[in-house]
């Protein structure tokens, strides 16, 4: 089965393709027997191909080197190919770039030169649908209910937008605003009268 980029084909014989879908777990077992983990979502796919190459064509050598070392011109990394790939596209892995090493091992026996190289995914399934997802405000944790925020504290410099307060919170922050206040006045008296 042929494996082409940007609908070029691959140079190469005996082409073995490997695909990984890789899973994000997390072990939480700590020093017990328990199997729990914690999942922590689903990875770029990873394309591993393996071929060999002739002495004889070692053009074929220099043909995967330019699509390995392949730059994108205006910002300088590497280059990302429309992979063409029965398996691939059966798994929506429509698009990759180069990642990890190109190893090229001479081969005694087949007279030849076994090429290794890997692909990473580019913009897999799972990060497109959650760069479309609107990220959602975090709400901060509290045992107070619907209460009816005051607007001094809404106001309060101190405590970040988009945040609710429970209401021992709020009865503690408006406390604390009227203590500032008189602490402040106290101190302008002071000085006015000193002067």
């Amino acid at each position: 089965m042929t494996l082409q980029l940007n609908q070029q084909s691959v140079p190469g014989q005996d082409i073995k393709v490997t695909i990984k879908l890789p899973f994000g777990d997390s072990d939480l077992s700590g020093q017990s027997s328990s199997t729990t983990s914690a999942e922590t979502g689903t990875k770029a796919k990873e394309l591993s191909v393996s071929l060999i190459v002739p002495f004889e064509n070692k053009e074929w050598l220099t043909a995967i080197d330019i699509l390995a070392e392949a730059q994108d011109k205006t910002t300088g990394a590497r280059t990302v190919y429309r992979v063409g790939h029965d398996a691939a596209n059966a798994i929506k892995f429509y698009e990759a770039k180069f990642s990890g090493e190109l190893t090229i091992r001479e081969l005694e026996d087949t007279q030849g030169w076994q090429v290794g190289f890997m692909m990473k995914e580019h913009l897999s399934v799972p990060e497109r649908k959650s760069q479309r997802e609107p990220i959602k405000p975090a709400k901060q944790q509290g045992g107070g209910g619907d209460v009816a925020l005051d607007k001094k504290i809404t106001d309060n410099p101190d405590i970040p937008p988009n945040t609710e307060l429970s209401a021992v919170e709020k009865i503690l922050s408006m406390a604390n605003n009227a203590f500032g206040s008189v602490i402040g006045n106290d101190t302008e008296e002071g000085l006015t009268s000193e002067t």
